[in-house]
């Protein structure tokens, strides 16, 4: 009889290992199936001893050990992926359980079929010539394609394998199609789009390659044992993407890093826009460039920002009153439509928001018309019949036909540039164009996007618009660009904000051959300024300038604690919560969003050092934490 110590594989369970026995052979790291509370769940083997060496472990244990109820596989995980599980739960304040199960896709946990089939000597083989570095790669797609390809090729050589790290399931298409070529039947796809048996039979056969192979995946897929991996390539890296939404809200971009430590592979950091945290870090020789940075993007397209403020409105009838309307469109861009038709081009057109309109507002009181279950500004959209109020954040539809809620005033007002808005506009003006749209209310699968996408490229003279999902999906360059509105994305107080919109506008910049516009409210935004003259150099400069005045990443790595409920207990909860965390400081806040259905939500904030992170004190300050606090590590936004 062997007593097993396991780390059970599921969220929201605060123990980081469990007990249990059982009379069959096994071996550390088997997946099991064991009883916990009143639910069958998966866990790893951790550590076997005999019942008779734990004779006091089991006569002093509080709890009644039990017996596992089902061996699910042999040994599949490595030592060195345990490990690095071990190192990243400590760093998202986190147990390894939690951790497993965020980055080990479902099928792979169940399935009886996989498992680390390779010898101790195989092992020890596999991890010569192989040397732990952390690189950066800053270029366009096509230049750093063709390092990626370079280095791909010469790892073969040595006889090792490669796995190539993406955020989404569109992108891993676009590496399969320009990485593959040649190497077709040792490139492996993984991603969560396929079905169960599909990712079981391409692990199984990417584990089993005796050739070394190239694994174009997602971060879930990061677990697939094999020891020859001597790089993993995380491309795209300035990509929110990476972050899990939900607790333990793991940054596989962080994982990755620890992994490539374990088992003394390179890591390579690729993308057009690396993040701020990034180059500072080359900057101070933690991270090394393989070929110099690109600090200048080029392009061969003409670019031209338009200050709005200086296009008239236009005059409407309303009753009896001329009122001033609000102008959507410049006459550059006006004129861009009338000739991308006239000459049989495509014209991709970006806008920030959903809807007819993003604000609403009383124009007697001023309020905000606001959702009923979560409290965030409601959006209004379009509909055959009448027009209705959609929230974005919980779902809520409700008729637009309303009064105000605070003074019942009928005078509701409408601000902001929706995508719907934009495609009446355009269809008022020139009735026979044909027009793609891409948004999450459009287009609601892959598949949909896909063929959208398709058949915009195919119709000349068509227009698309899209927001910034619409960026997923554009992988083949366009004529003529023009971002409709972009200023909405300057009030959101996120310290990451810069960075977000000049990614945004370097993207749609890159893949535009002939003209791009981007019109604007605010002409004295450097960051305008710095995307269209592809100024990397000097965007850098501020926002590392802007980070170290305020204290945020990468000076900092801040922890962010959230309570959700009713006002009272949660202002209770985190007064209670700044005692607990002392002598650490932390700064409370209410949400910036609130709460779904009305509950009431608050941050505490607390910043630490980069180097000082982690923090074993503070660590277990976090741990000791109930489980209603939720605590992000490093998280993408502070709001």
């Amino acid at each position: 009889m062997k007593l097993l110590r396991v780390i059970p594989i599921a969220r929201g369970i605060n123990k980081e290992n469990l007990s249990y026995f059982t009379s069959s052979d096994i071996t550390v790291g088997s997946i099991v199936k064991v009883p916990l509370r009143k639910k069958i769940i998966p866990a790893i083997v951790i550590a076997i001893e005999e019942v008779l060496d734990a004779k006091t472990e089991i006569k002093n244990a509080s709890f009644q050990i039990r017996k596992v109820e089902k061996i699910k596989s042999s040994s599949l995980l490595s030592c060195e992926f345990m490990s690095a599980v071990n190192e990243a739960s400590s760093y998202f304040s986190s147990t390894s359980g939690n951790i497993l199960s965020s980055i080990i896709p479902k099928a792979i946990i169940e399935s009886t079929e996989t498992s680390l089939n390779i010898s101790p000597q195989e092992i020890i083989k596999n991890k010569i010539g192989k040397t732990h570095e952390k690189l950066v790669v800053q270029n366009n797609d096509e230049e750093r394609y063709a390092t990626y390809k370079s280095l791909i090729r010469e790892e073969f050589a040595k006889g090792f394998s490669v796995f190539f790290c993406l955020p989404t399931i569109q992108d891993i298409k676009k590496a399969y199609e320009k990485l593959s070529k040649g190497i077709e039947q040792y490139t492996f796809v993984l991603h969560s789009l396929l079905s169960k048996k599909e990712q079981i039979i391409i692990w199984n056969k990417a584990t089993k390659e005796k050739h070394p192979v190239l694994i174009i995946s997602t971060g879930s897929f990061l677990c697939i044992p094999r020891d020859n991996i001597s790089t993993i390539i995380v491309d795209k890296e300035n990509t929110r993407a990476y972050k899990s939404q939900s607790s333990p809200f793991v940054d596989f971009r962080v994982f990755a890093e620890i992994l490539s430590e374990k088992i003394k592979a390179k890591i390579i950091f690729g993308d057009l826009l690396l993040r701020t945290e990034t180059v500072w870090r080359q900057n101070e020789s933690e991270i090394f460039e393989i070929t110099p940075l690109k600090f200048r993007s080029l392009t061969t397209s003409t670019q031209k920002l338009i200050d709005m403020k200086e296009v008239l409105p236009e005059s409407v009838e309303k009753g009896k009153n001329v009122e001033p309307k609000f102008k959507l469109f410049s006459s550059e861009i006006l004129e861009l439509i009338k000739t991308n038709q006239e000459v049989d081009e495509n014209l991709f057109i970006f806008v920030a928001r959903r809807g007819l309109f993003p604000s609403t507002v009383c124009a007697d009181c001023g309020d905000l018309v606001k959702c009923n279950n979560c409290g965030v500004p409601i959006v209004l959209h379009k509909a055959t019949s009448e027009n209705f109020f959609l929230c974005h954040r919980c779902g809520e539809h409700r008729s637009a036909l309303e009064k105000c809620h605070t003074c019942q005033s009928w005078r509701l007002g409408t601000y902001g540039v929706g995508i719907e808005a934009v495609e009446e506009e355009i269809k008022e003006k020139f009735p026979n164009i044909k027009i793609f749209k891409i948004d999450s209310d459009s287009v609601s699968t892959h598949k949909k996007a896909l063929d959208t996408v398709a058949k915009f490229y195919a119709t000349p003279g068509s227009v698309l618009l899209g927001t910034e999902m619409a960026l997923l999906y554009l992988r083949e360059t366009i004529a003529n660009t023009a971002v409709v509105s972009i200023d909405s994305f300057f009030s959101i107080p996120d310290f990451r904000i810069n960075e977000k919109v000049m990614n945004i506008l370097l993207k749609i910049r890159e893949i535009t051959s002939r003209i791009f516009l981007i019109q604007t409210r605010d002409i004295k935004q450097k960051i305008l300024k710095y995307a269209v003259a592809g100024n990397l150099v000097d965007f850098y400069r501020e926002e590392i300038k802007e980070r170290e005045t305020l204290f945020y990443p990468p000076f900092s790595i801040p922890i962010k604690i959230t309570l959700q409920g009713d006002k009272k207990t949660v202002l209770a909860g985190m007064e209670r919560l700044q005692k607990d965390m002392a002598p650490y400081e932390v700064d409370i806040f209410p949400a910036f969003i609130p709460g779904v259905k009305g509950k009431f939500n608050m941050h505490g904030i607390i910043k630490i050092k980069r180097k000082e992170w982690v923090d074993q004190v503070l660590l277990s300050k976090l741990y000791d934490l109930p489980p209603q606090y939720i605590i992000n590590v490093d998280p993408e936004s502070l709001l």
